[in-house]
């Protein structure tokens, strides 16, 4: 893992499988909590999906749903989504779709285990990280590739749930794909209990598109094994949000206050890591 602080300056469906269904801990009484979403498929041209009905599973298996789905399409080409895109991490025949935020004109933002290859036990290449910005079924606004990552020092993939507290990663670009419009910044304090704040990625019920939940709350905060803190929202999101932005407004401007890394069974709820480490790299 690259631990090195980085600078702006320095600096991809076909059938969808499972996701992993890791029981790592509990949520309230006793359900089980899993990785927010690490869609993965075999690997093929970044952007080139297949749309078939048999890419999309029933919607009461999925983590992060209950029985109530708010979710909505979402425009990659507004405001705030611009600045959310799709990130695919590609290596020989498999790969891991998750959702990143630019953060910066050539930063992403996105989860840690989003950059984890399972099957090396090492983090991706930089060079093996796609960035899509206005991602929205055969069209995209921009494309990048990493060539730089870091990951939160803290986080142990092999202890993903005792150490999801730093589960968060920046990857910095070979382009400049952030505008103005098309960057949420970090927001530089711990968000409030209470706090009304939207969620939205690209979830492996639906990959093709943004969809997202745009009425939800931060619920709580908790703390992983090593002392970490985390915030809990009920926002319905499931597989592929794994990296997508909690997206809070203050002083008429948005920002980014979370990154969704775990999704509970049953009902819409999930965990979110707080920024302070992230914002301090930048």
């Amino acid at each position: 893992m690259a631990h090195g602080g980085l600078h702006a300056t320095d600096f991809p469906h076909r059938r969808v499988a499972r996701p992993p269904r890791f029981r790592r801990a509990t949520l309230g009484l006793a359900s089980a909590v899993v990785l927010a979403g690490l869609a993965v498929s075999p690997s093929g041209p970044h952007g080139a999906e297949s749309s078939s009905a048999g890419a999309r599973l029933p919607a009461p298996i999925l983590p992060g749903l209950g029985a109530h789905d708010p979710r909505a399409r979402l425009d990659p080409d507004k405001v705030p989504w611009r600045a959310v895109g799709k990130l695919q991490a590609v290596a020989l025949n498999y790969r891991l779709e998750c959702t990143g935020t630019l953060v910066g004109p050539s930063m992403v933002l996105t989860a840690a285990h989003c950059v984890y290859n399972p099957r090396t036990q090492h983090n991706f290449p930089p060079g093996s990280l796609h960035f899509l910005i206005g991602y929205d079924g055969s069209r995209y606004a921009g494309h990048a590739i990493g060539v730089k990552l870091e990951t939160g020092p803290g986080y142990d993939p092999s202890r993903a749930y005792e150490t999801r507290g730093s589960d968060w990663a920046l990857i910095l670009l070979d382009t400049k794909l952030g505008s103005t419009d098309r960057i949420l910044p970090m927001i530089g304090e711990l968000p409030e209990v209470g706090s009304t704040i939207m969620l939205g990625g690209y979830q492996q019920d639906h990959p093709l598109v943004l969809m997202g939940d745009d009425a939800c709350r931060i619920i709580g905060r908790t703390t992983d094994a090593s002392g970490r803190l985390l915030l809990r929202h009920n926002c319905t999101g499931t597989g592929g949000d794994s990296g997508a932005p909690l997206l809070i407004q203050k002083g008429g401007k948005w920002y980014t206050a979370g990154v969704d890394v775990a999704a509970e069974f049953g009902v819409p709820s999930g965990l979110a890591v707080v920024l302070d480490e992230a914002h301090q790299r930048l």
